[in-house]
């Protein structure tokens, strides 16, 4: 059984253009211990889809579908039951950690606070907490740290004190939106480290969202690739770079610089993204797919459909014989 399943998730906006449909029907699974991969484009949903699993939606928005965590539904839940189970059970790295922290309170009250409000615990615990959280995300003097304040703080490290407060409480789930972003290499490599340990140790089932798939292939188990608010494909991650079924995935993957001959221009998809306010008929990839026919251009978008190969699935009008031999073409392995 899924540790946390998304069904039919819908979350709109309401704008003085009119509503944003952010996110348009979404389903996804993953079990403890798995790792799943969600990539996409900026503004495809991602992000939107995780602050909906959270319950952190501003006033303007409204959701539907089902989100269920080991099998208690959050959609529908009062705020008092979401806050005991946000940072406990399932917390989240947040994408700009400027923005998440609270400039005017320092860094150890704030993850203090994160232990504090999920059970009684002695002053002095709650401190040697935050100062080992500090420490195992590879901040140096952590002691010190917990009197600044996030403005005092580089962007690296600021983003590292938002991965030791999502991690103080060792929840079962962790949604990780862009979790290495202005990191160096080195630091990456400790942050998926930490990941993997937390996987390890809980068991927790971690849903990874970035734009970095050399990131993907490393740690994830499972891969759903987003666009235009929908999931367009859904696999296993070695099937997904070994035969991808959705033009947009061969546009992805063919966008990867180590794919490409030195001295040759980077791969790009044409266009731009749709809007997802005003989004085209049909298939939402269809303006900016070479491989559009009529149907994808008029008749709704096909529903996420097996492609015989295990678990993975697919939303596209082509036929399976024409994606396999096309796949080979347009991500350059039958170059």
């Amino acid at each position: 059984m899924a540790l946390l399943e998304i069904q039919d998730l819908r979350t709109t906006f309401r704008t003085d253009e009119g509503p944003v449909h952010a996110v348009d029907g979404v389903s996804l699974s993953v079990e403890a211990g798995r790792v799943l991969g969600v990539v996409g484009e900026s503004g495809c949903g991602k992000s939107a889809t995780a602050t909906s699993v959270m319950g952190l939606l501003p006033r303007t928005a409204t959701m539907s579908g089902s989100i269920r965590l080991d099998g208690r539904e959050l959609v529908g839940a009062s705020e008092r039951e979401l806050r005991g189970i946000r940072g406990a059970e399932i917390a989240m790295i947040f994408q700009d950690p400027m923005a998440s922290l609270n400039p005017v309170m320092r860094i150890g009250w704030q993850l203090e606070e994160a232990a504090r409000l999920h059970g009684r615990v002695p002053r002095a615990e709650l401190r040697a907490r935050a100062i080992e959280a500090l420490a195992t995300v590879g901040i140096p003097s952590p002691e010190e740290r917990l009197r600044a304040y996030p403005h005092e703080l580089s962007g690296g490290m600021r983003q590292r004190v938002m991965i030791a407060m999502a991690l103080i409480n060792r929840p079962r789930v962790l949604i990780a939106d862009e979790p290495t972003t202005a990191l160096d290499v080195t630091t990456q490599a400790q942050i998926l480290e930490l990941m993997r340990d937390l996987r390890r140790e809980v068991d927790a089932a971690i849903v990874l969202i970035t734009h970095d798939l050399g990131v993907v292939a490393e740690m994830c188990d499972e891969v759903a690739v987003m666009y235009g608010g929908r999931v367009v494909e859904r696999a296993p991650v070695d099937e997904l770079f070994a035969r991808p079924q959705h033009p947009y995935t061969w546009g992805l993957l063919a966008s990867l610089p180590g794919r490409n001959l030195a001295g040759e221009r980077l791969h790009q998809i044409p266009g731009a993204p749709p809007s997802l306010r005003t989004p085209p008929p049909g298939c939402r990839f269809a303006p900016r797919c070479g491989h559009a026919m009529d149907v994808c251009r008029v008749d709704p978008a096909p529903a996420l459909a097996p492609t015989g190969r295990g678990d993975a699935a697919a939303a596209c009008h082509l036929d399976l014989a024409t994606r396999d031999r096309l796949a080979a073409l347009e991500t350059g392995e039958g170059a």
